[in-house]
């Protein structure tokens, strides 16, 4: 996977295991203690990303207050972290939540926005919670329709509506990075080189700095 990555363009790559009680049942220091096993397989294999270690959290009210507790795995910095819902709405509290971790100083980034079912029939939904300073990741094989037909419309859309601060591979397996290479191509015919740099270059490194892409 990491070779097709590299081949793809990507020279850093983000792991983000998931972290889900009661289905991913990852703490902070079982996945870095994967990664820290996995180091020496990569070593003398070649022209490979640069590999670093978050998490993709799945917001429920235990994670909640793994971040509090600074049990989370936010980006490397600490200045962001990645979350992931599976609900079809976002609750008053869900946001206020969010909001809360922005106010001490750590960037909500939500995970594939264009797979939640209240943002296909209401974009404004996200555009409210970019105006309120939440970060998007946009899933890049979302634009060729690896998720289905809605997905993909809703990430035309949220692309048209300039809601995505990046763009990640949400890569699962190396047969994925096809979809991924796909979708760089189709964002590149449709807005152009400016916002394939901006997506999977320039935003993604705001990111990790804790600040909002402009």
């Amino acid at each position: 996977m990491l070779s097709a990555l590299r081949a793809a363009g990507f020279g850093t790559v983000m792991a983000t295991p998931h972290m889900r009680p009661g289905m991913f049942d990852n703490t902070r220091a079982d996945l870095t203690a994967a990664f820290d096993r996995m180091a020496p397989a990569l070593e003398g294999a070649g022209s490979l990303p640069a590999v670093h270690l978050a998490s993709e959290h799945y917001f429920d009210d235990e994670v909640y207050k793994r971040l509090l507790a600074n049990e989370g795995l936010p980006y490397p910095g600490g200045r962001a972290v990645l979350i992931e819902f599976y609900g079809n709405d976002f609750p008053r509290v869900v946001i206020d939540r969010l909001l809360d971790l922005k106010l001490r100083g750590i960037l909500p980034v939500i995970a594939h926005p264009e797979r939640y079912r209240c943002l296909w029939r209401s974009p404004q939904i996200l555009e409210d919670m970019v105006d309120a300073g939440l970060a998007t990741l946009l899933d890049t094989a979302a634009v060729v329709g690896k998720y289905g037909r809605e997905p993909q419309r809703c990430a035309e859309s949220l692309l048209e509506r300039g809601l995505y601060h990046a763009a990640c591979s949400d890569a699962h397996r190396a047969a994925d990075v096809d979809a991924v290479v796909r979708g760089m191509r189709r964002i590149e015919a449709l807005y152009g080189e400016e916002e394939v740099e901006f997506l999977f270059q320039s935003g993604p490194n705001e990111l990790l700095s804790g600040n909002l892409p402009t």
